[in-house]
């Protein structure tokens, strides 16, 4: 086999093929080239593999510094486009959404303008902040609706009983019915957080939808005001009320909407299931949309769970002046007219309200006066009949002789009322039994006398003072 002479490359076999006196790798004609004399084989082929090993060493730097230069060239774009470019387009963006809200300014009318876009941006937060323009389009879980809701409810106290009511803005303004508040000098409210703030006046007030809506010293991180509306509910829809029936504090029921009613001043009254019992007068009607759509009024004691809910269309026309089948007065309350036919009915609590649109009692003559006897007559059939005729002694002493032999028994179980051995000490020990009967049966008489003397009193002073009223 031939070795080149330059690159001491061995020719083999397959390197035939080509010119046998060129060499296949450095190309030199054999004859042609005379090697140095002093050059060794060794030294020769040294020099032919340098040039390789060094062009290898080199292109590998450059592509390793072409891809650090690629990488530096990225990481310059990606700063410039955080630094100018994003900064630019938001800015646009910002620019465009306000020529959209804000209304353009001219010389004429800048400071006018600016006026109305301040005033315009605090609308919009103050409706952001209030609860009152939240839009509930979705039904929410019952323990959902009551959390965001508990907190707007209050306990209405006045010297002659207990209501509810709720917050209707953050001013501390509370609704409640008008027979719950019929006098505000010693009123006062509850709040669910246990304050008690005084009630200082009524601010609006409608007789015929028995609703009033009154001024508290209530702050305003206390005063949650509820969502209102006049939107009416369907007959099936699930309801619920909260309240305070008698003195229990944050009590929810629920039921369903059974009728929606109107009366002849064209009032709808809600008729629902869920109980309204004396101390929820005054409450919230709920949706399950979280919404107040109407307020706790009366219950038919005739009746069987027969309750019904003054609908909040006719609160939101009281809170925005709007109310139709009322005269405001002077002292910027509203005072209906007089009207010829006038009926009543009481709740279970005893406290009256008189409409104008047939209850079962009619309490006015045919020349639109009204009847005080008729009225009275009717009080006592309510309160079960004439306090007067409730004797407490001769109660006690009919029920002692009564249970004489009864009351012996359980002094003296293996005895007979006949057994005259007694001594001193037993026959002492059955008198003091038959005495401390006697006093149990008289203080409940006597509980019962007063309760009806109260209940006729509240009665006929509600009568008295409406009968002024409308003279």
């Amino acid at each position: 086999m031939t070795i080149c002479p330059h690159c001491g490359y061995e020719r083999t076999k397959r390197d035939e093929i080509i010119n046998p006196v060129e060499c296949p790798k450095c190309g030199i004609i054999y004859e042609k080239w005379k090697p140095s004399p002093v050059v060794e084989k060794e030294e020769i082929t040294k020099k032919a593999t340098e040039p390789a090993s060094g062009q290898s060493t080199h292109t590998t730097g450059s592509s390793l510094e072409r891809k650090l230069l690629y990488i530096l060239v990225i990481v310059v774009a990606i700063a410039l486009l955080n630094s100018f470019v994003v900064p630019f387009l938001g800015k646009n963006i910002r620019k465009e959404k306000n020529e959209v809200n804000i209304p353009r300014l001219t010389d004429s009318s800048t400071e006018t303008a600016k006026q109305n876009q301040q005033n315009h941006t605090q609308e919009i937060k103050m409706q952001e902040r209030s609860p009152t323009n939240i839009q509930q389009k979705e039904e929410l879980s019952l323990s959902e609706i009551i959390r965001r809701n508990r907190y707007s409810v209050v306990v209405v106290k006045t010297a002659i009983g207990i209501g509810s009511g709720f917050f209707i803005n953050d001013q501390g303004y509370i609704v409640t019915n008008k027979h719950v508040l019929s006098d505000t000098s010693k009123a006062e409210i509850k709040t669910a957080l246990g304050n008690v703030y005084k009630i200082n006046g009524i601010i609006a007030e409608d007789q015929d939808g028995d609703l009033v809506i009154a001024s508290s010293d209530a702050p305003a991180s206390e005063a949650f005001p509820v969502i209102l509306t006049g939107n009416l509910p369907e007959v099936g829809e699930k309801i619920f009320v909260i309240g305070n029936p008698l003195g229990l504090e944050q009590t929810v029921s629920d039921g369903i909407v059974s009728a929606v009613r109107s009366n002849q001043q064209k009032i709808k009254y809600i008729q629902i299931t869920a109980p309204v019992s004396p101390g929820n007068s005054g409450g919230p009607l709920l949706n399950m949309r979280g919404e107040v759509i109407g307020i706790a009024t009366f219950q038919y004691r005739q009746g069987q769970n027969l309750n019904f809910c003054v609908a909040a269309e006719r609160l939101i026309d009281l809170k925005n002046g709007t109310l139709t089948a009322a005269s405001q007065t002077t002292d910027g309350s509203f005072k209906t007219s007089q009207r010829r036919d006038v009926y009543c009915y009481a709740d279970s609590n005893g406290q009256i309200s008189f409409v104008d649109w047939k209850t079962g009692m009619l309490v006015s003559r045919p020349d639109g006066s009204l009847d005080r006897g008729k009225f009275e007559k009717w009080v006592l059939e309510q309160i079960g009949g004439n306090p007067e005729a409730i004797n407490p002694e001769r109660e006690a002493r009919e029920d002692v002789e009564r249970n004489r032999e009864q009351l012996f028994k359980s002094v003296f179980p293996h005895h007979s009322m006949s057994d005259t051995n007694l001594t001193a000490a037993e026959k002492d020990w059955l008198e003091r039994r038959y005495n401390r009967h006697y006093v149990e049966v008289y203080n409940k008489a006597m509980s019962r006398r007063n309760e009806a003397v109260r209940k006729y009193n509240l009665m006929m002073h509600e009568f008295d003072r409406f009968n002024n009223d409308r003279r």
